[in-house]
């Protein structure tokens, strides 16, 4: 080798060991969510540019030293650019926060991928589903943000599901919020599931393997959504169905960012029905939500509120061979929530800041036609709360710390409508402070740990949750990880889970620690889990899971109304189970499928019981192709297998709501009396559903507007499905009572501009 060129590689050589690498994360600077596929590039080198991995992190190698222009790109987002000071050797961190700023663009006719639910989830084996792909799920007549989470850990009621049960909890377990704010029974009746309004959020996330930093008292896990952003420009979107009625809007306010978000709901549960016939579901079921938000003291403020309302009336008893009810009085149930937030986040280099204070109540009531005569059921839960929170992020670390204050305070009362019928009443104020801390680290490329722990303080009392998670990540393409969780929950519901009436009151009547005979419950749960995607659209991922839990508030054993009437019991429960998931996107389709086996146990001193909310067997798959860009085709199926059921003891008459009986009809005042509870096994549940939707895209001027028609019909085998069996009184004899009708259909029109 000649000296001259010798000398080259010399020189090259010295160069590229002293040249350094840029490293750093990409995160929305709003949620503080990692942003996977953002583009990073060097404007001054050639535009030399990486994309960022699933937990946004980037790196840029060899870059020479000096000043260099680092520009960060995401659709969707925008752009950020600044010049950084490259030293000569080492690693230099930059982390970018991205502001949410939607594109607008002319309509095209594309075919973009098919957007499948199980491949929406953020960190298995917890959930997040965006909104798209709720209204892509393929068991959904129309979109349905709870009834999407449902399958493998997660099991809803079919038909009519009244909470969201995870890993064999009752509903009460789990919490709700809205932004970050916390909201008490966001359920409707009659056609409808979630009290959300799909149509004002952007995605849904469920945390069930270690406490929410956002709701950490609740046993099961929280369900967050998180509302969409106010756009540019004026929007709207609405949609009018057999079912229900919507419409949301958002706008900006002024040219500084600021913008407002407002969206309104109403059910409409006995808009067809007959009004001559008695054994009809009456009454209304509605929402609303408004968001406004601005920038403030550097930060971004937001202001939030939300309401849910529900009025309803059921026959008292069903009706006879002639048409006419036994009786003329009606079973009433109405519950209410509000809630009222105020939110300031600010991102300092780095380090997020959150500060958030709200005010949620609920109310619940009922007038019941009980074994023992007439009553009247009034329940209220009004919590108040403040909490500041701090997050600092680097490469490989991130560190969390939070300080709640809150109080809640319940009460229950249930009094004789006439003479001789039960009275009972109840009252607890319970205040909580709660500190927590939690700390993640990447050990190297393929270990990562995540530390934390809630020390809550309640009557001069301390409660202790740890939690832990270790990830492993054996290639790019495989995810093994393992977690520990103990958490606590300062409130529980007095609703009775086994009752059949939860059909159309499916609202946990909340009840605090301090209250004469309710305990602080506790939970301990244990999740391995594996998540391998192969390649792009394709993802199998599989968990198996224990939880222990006590001190539990169990109105069953006691009760065999829809809540309580007098004392209940105090136990504990177990369950055990496995889920697996499978998805696939392609251009024209998308499928997914999950599986669950579970196996629950509930006990009471000597004696325990299998709850009607753990299915041993729950199996859901379907398909959504799309034959063109603005068509599409649903065909779904679900099956449950190893259901119990408690046995009612009274006449009772059962019809989900649908277009072709002309709404639901709910009659009797079901009860078990002297039934063992989960005694009876109920047979296989099948259903196969069939939906079509076309789009067409509509020019006025400089506007761009949609409009869609959509049908659904549901059970398209006419499979007989069974609900509950009631017991004969004059022959002791055990008679289903049917989900009818067999095919019921829903049909409407949605639009946006």
């Amino acid at each position: 080798m000649g000296p001259v060129l010798l000398g080259a590689v010399k020189v090259l050589l010295v160069v590229q060991a002293t040249q350094a690498t840029v490293v750093g994360t990409v995160r929305d600077v709003e949620t503080s969510q990692p942003l996977a596929g953002a583009v990073v590039a060097l404007a001054d080198l050639d535009h030399r540019a990486t994309a960022t991995d699933e937990s946004g992190r980037y790196g840029l190698r060899q870059v020479p030293p000096g000043e260099h222009q680092i520009t960060v790109r995401f659709i969707g987002y925008a752009q950020h650019s600044l010049h950084a000071l490259v030293p000569r050797e080492g690693e230099l961190t930059i982390n970018f926060w991205l502001r949410s700023e939607p594109v607008r663009i002319q309509a095209i006719d594309v075919r973009a991928p098919a957007i499948a639910r199980a491949g929406d989830t953020a960190e298995f084996p917890d959930r997040e589903i965006s909104v798209d792909a709720v209204r892509n799920h393929p068991l959904l007549a129309e979109p349905d943000v709870f009834e999407a989470l449902g399958g493998g850990e997660v099991f809803l009621r079919p038909e009519s599901p009244s909470g969201v049960n995870v890993r064999g909890s009752a509903s009460d377990q789990t919490a709700y919020l809205l932004d970050g704010i916390p909201v008490f029974n966001p359920f409707h009746a009659g056609g409808m599931s979630s009290g959300w309004n799909p149509d004002a959020l952007s995605r849904l996330h469920l945390s069930a393997t270690a406490p929410l930093l956002a709701y950490p008292h609740s046993l099961s896990g929280a369900i967050e959504a998180v509302t969409r952003a106010p756009g540019d420009r004026l929007r709207a979107q609405g949609s009018v169905s057999t079912i229900q009625s919507r419409l949301t809007f958002d706008a900006p306010l002024g040219t500084d960012g600021a913008g407002y978000l407002v969206s309104l709901r109403s059910g409409l549960p006995d808009g067809i029905a007959p009004r001559q016939e008695a054994s009809y579901l009456r009454g209304e079921t509605g929402d609303w939500l408004a968001k406004l938000e601005a920038p403030v003291l550097g930060g971004r403020v937001q202001l939030l509120g939300y309401g849910n309302e529900n009025d309803l009336n059921t026959a008292a008893a069903v009706s006879t061979d002639d048409g006419t009810a036994q009786d003329a009085r009606r079973n009433v149930f109405e519950w209410y929530s509000r809630s009222l937030g105020a939110r300031w986040r600010r991102v300092f280099s780095g380090t997020a800041v959150n500060v958030l204070g709200w005010s949620a109540a609920g109310e619940e009531g009922s007038i019941w036609s009980a074994r023992a005569g007439w009553v009247d059921m009034a329940a209220a839960r009004r919590d108040q709360g403040l909490l500041a929170a701090v997050e600092h992020s680097s490469p490989r670390t991130t560190t969390a710390a939070e300080l709640r204050l809150e109080e809640s305070r319940t009460s229950y009362r249930v009094q004789p409508d006439s003479a001789g019928g039960p009275s009972w009443r109840l009252t607890a104020i319970t205040p909580v402070a709660t500190a927590l801390a939690r700390h993640s680290r990447m050990l190297n490329r393929q270990i990562e740990f995540k530390l934390g722990a809630a020390l809550a303080a309640i009557r001069g009392e301390m409660r202790f949750g740890p939690d832990a998670q270790l990830a492993w990540h054996p290639s790019k393409e495989l995810t093994l990880s393992g977690s520990y969780a103990r958490t606590h929950q300062f409130a529980q519901s007095l609703r009775n889970p086994e009752s059949v009436v939860g059909n159309v009151f499916p609202v946990d009547i909340y009840l605090g620690a301090g209250a004469s005979g309710v305990p602080v419950a506790r939970c301990e749960q244990d999740v391995i889990a594996a998540d391998f995607r192969p390649r792009r659209g394709l993802r199998f991922a599989l968990q198996a899971y224990e939880r222990r839990s006590d001190g539990l508030v169990l109105v069953a054993p006691r009760d065999g109304e829809p809540f309580a009437t007098g004392p209940f019991a105090i136990g504990s429960g177990v369950s055990r189970g496995v889920s697996a998931d499978a998805a696939v996107n392609a251009t024209r389709y998308g499928i997914v499928a999950r599986y669950g086996y579970q196996r629950v146990r509930l006990t009471y001193g000597d004696l325990s019981y299998t709850p009607e909310n753990s299915a041993m067997h729950l199996l859901e798959g379907g398909v959504t192709a799309f034959p063109s860009a603005t068509t599409s085709i649903r065909l779904g199926a679900t099956a449950a297998m190893g259901r119990r059921t408690t046995a009612i003891s009274d006449g009772f008459e059962w019809e989900a709501f649908n277009l072709l009986d002309k709404g639901s009809e709910f009659g009797g005042s079901p009860h078990y009396d002297g039934e063992q509870l989960g005694a009876t096994a109920l047979p296989a549940y099948l259903r196969v559903d069939l939906g079509l939707r076309k789009q067409w895209h509509v020019g006025v001027g400089a506007n761009h507007a949609t409009v869609a028609l959509f049908a659904t019909v549901t059970n398209i085998l006419g499979r007989k499905n069974i609900l509950t069996y009631a017991r004969d009184p004059s022959t002791g004899e055990l008679f289903g009572i049917e989900m009818r009708p067999r095919a019921p259909l829903v049909v409407g029109l949605d639009w946006g501009f």
